[in-house]
């Protein structure tokens, strides 16, 4: 069976793959880097990359991109928020009541302007939170960080780093708390281990909502 995937290279000394969150392949190369090696990394591979295909974790489609146009929706902890473009001075995007204001004149640089106001409220309510879930874990990290991931929602180094993607503000609190403690699991548990998922499980209970949420509605946090 063909197996489509992209190739991207750049400045970097290894061949590697990445199966993206809508199942979309991408192999990223040094510049250097041949057809035959790049194929031949992609064939070894290969059951490692169905497998990966495979993982119903992922999901199938991500929506369009935001056009920024009056009346789209957006989520934010979990609810839809309509969009309306206002006639005031350029500066940044509020949320008044039940809708988001965007200056009309700003339209053009929305998607930065959304992307600095969700940033700083994923610091507001993920930074706390993660506190809070650590504290009750019994478990300590070193620090916390919110950025923009291109390939997870979140991850964990062995020093105990924990980076967060912003995006996930978007979603509703039971799926910021799966996402927060199997990170957190990670500090104890580097694998998927049964260990693992029981230590998910004792500290978020609605795991199995909050994984199904990502994989029915996850699509809608990418733009």
């Amino acid at each position: 069976m063909n197996l489509d995937y992209k190739v991207v290279f750049s400045r970097r000394r290894t061949i590697g793959i990445i199966v993206d969150r809508d199942r979309r392949v991408t192999v990223r190369a040094p510049w250097q880097a041949q057809q035959e090696a790049i194929s031949a990394v992609v064939e070894r591979k290969r059951l490692w990359i169905w497998k990966k295909l495979r993982d119903d974790r992922k999901y199938s489609k991500v929506c369009g991109g935001k056009e920024f146009v009056a009346g789209e929706a957006f989520l934010f902890l979990g609810q839809n928020y309509s969009l309306e473009l206002v006639d005031e001075p350029r500066g940044e995007v509020r949320l008044n009541g039940r809708r988001f204001e965007l200056p009309r004149a700003d339209r053009q640089r929305g998607r930065d302007l959304f992307r600095s106001w969700f940033l700083r409220q994923a610091n507001l309510h993920l930074v706390p939170r993660v506190t809070a879930l650590a504290r009750a874990m019994g478990i300590r990290f070193t620090r916390v960080r919110v950025r923009e991931l291109k390939y997870s929602w979140g991850s964990c180094t062995p020093g105990g780093t924990l980076t967060f993607n912003w995006r996930i503000v978007q979603a509703p609190a039971v799926v910021m708390d799966y996402i927060i403690v199997h990170e957190l699991a990670h500090v104890l548990e580097q694998n998927h281990s049964r260990e693992f998922w029981n230590i998910v499980a004792v500290h978020a209970p609605a795991w199995t909502r909050g994984r199904q949420w990502l994989r029915d509605h996850g699509s809608r946090l990418e733009w």
